[in-house]
């Protein structure tokens, strides 16, 4: 195999991702994947108040249709009980294959027209990013904490090779802060974050630069309290 370090991650436990080289069992529910500007709904109703939004290619499970909404969860959720729900999506925004406009859309690119637009389509769905911070723990466990103004859940994905990184994508963001563009943390697994924003759609990518020569546990965890969303990233044996 010569001497490429390849970096292997492993999702333990979390909140919704979209890693499309991840198989991911499904044992209740359906798997499916948002269209462009998919919003998520506290009730089935397009007059109910916004909870979160899902980037296009975005992966959930779904069950409990109704009325044409699905409740959607994480992935990683493993009870089928309806109030652990992240919300209600209206069917029509939802695809059981990913959307052929998820790579554009997340490269600043123009997504393919979507003939299935509806009123939630028009609506402005911002995210504010209040502040990135790293942590180191006892245990050598890395982390990145993204603090936002409510539920939300970046998109994310993994590059393999001699330059690893793990990348999040953060859809239409209200303000970007010029700091962020380089923050050096010289952590053992975590070496440096950059952040970068397409000014004409508002996405923010944020790289963290990984150590190549290992493998890894990757575990997404949100907290209601703060509205701080963790990716916390730990050695493995394999």
């Amino acid at each position: 195999m010569g001497t490429r370090n390849w970096l292997k991650l492993i999702l333990i436990a979390g909140i919704t991702l979209c890693i499309s080289t991840l198989g991911i069992a499904e044992e209740w529910g359906k798997i499916m994947y948002a269209r462009p500007k998919t919003i998520i709904r506290e009730k089935r109703s397009m007059n109910s108040p916004i909870k979160g939004g899902l980037i296009a290619g975005q992966a959930v499970k779904t069950d409990f249709l109704k009325d044409g909404w699905y409740a959607v969860f994480p992935l990683t959720e493993k009870e089928r009980v309806e109030n652990k729900a992240l919300g209600y999506v209206f069917t029509t925004r939802l695809e059981s294959q990913p959307p052929k406009s998820s790579e554009a859309a997340s490269k600043g690119g123009k997504p393919a027209e979507d003939t299935s637009t509806i009123s939630d389509e028009k609506e402005n769905i911002s995210i504010n990013m209040k502040s990135i911070k790293f942590k180191l723990d006892d245990s050598g466990k890395e982390a990145i904490l993204i603090e936002f103004d409510r539920f939300y859940t970046p998109a994310i994905f993994a590059i393999e090779g001699k330059s690893a990184r793990i990348v999040l994508d953060v859809a239409n963001v209200s303000s970007f802060k010029k700091e962020w563009a380089l923050i050096n943390v010289g952590g053992k697994i975590i070496r440096r974050v950059r952040c970068s924003e397409d000014p004409r759609t508002h996405m923010v990518r944020i790289v963290l630069d990984v150590e190549p020569s290992k493998n890894y546990h990757v575990q997404p965890v949100f907290s209601e309290k703060g509205n701080i969303y963790m990716l916390e990233i730990s050695p493995a044996d394999r």
